[in-house]
């Protein structure tokens, strides 16, 4: 779904945007038709979007339209963080570094 003119709009497909960090900053492009696909298919065409972006070889459509993004902050070194919903879209998903650190239970370190 999206937000147009105050109103949710539900989308009977599903175009996830996909944030990919190249040599020129932050580009977004979209992966279209994700209902449809099977996770090697997402891979690969994730994968195959990534090249295009760093490759500079992305379109205006390409970068258009997504109804979800999903961003990697991890990659950075983030280990937490507000990702901002590009509107019309309905959600973002913010996926941050894991990392093994002292935590305490019940008062004691592990």
């Amino acid at each position: 779904s999206v937000i147009e003119d105050n109103q949710i709009v539900y989308r009977d497909y599903v175009d996830i945007s996909v944030a990919v960090s190249t040599p020129k900053g932050l580009v977004v492009p979209v992966l279209r038709n994700v209902e449809s696909m099977n996770f090697a298919d997402i891979e690969k065409a994730i994968n195959a979007l990534g090249e295009k972006a760093r490759n500079n070889d992305l379109a205006i459509e390409d970068m258009d339209g997504g109804t979800f993004t999903i961003s990697n902050g991890g990659v950075f070194g983030s280990l937490m963080g507000t990702p901002i919903i590009n509107p019309p879209q309905s959600a973002i998903l913010g996926m941050h570094a894991i990392n093994e650190r002292p935590v305490a239970i019940n008062g004691k370190v592990k």
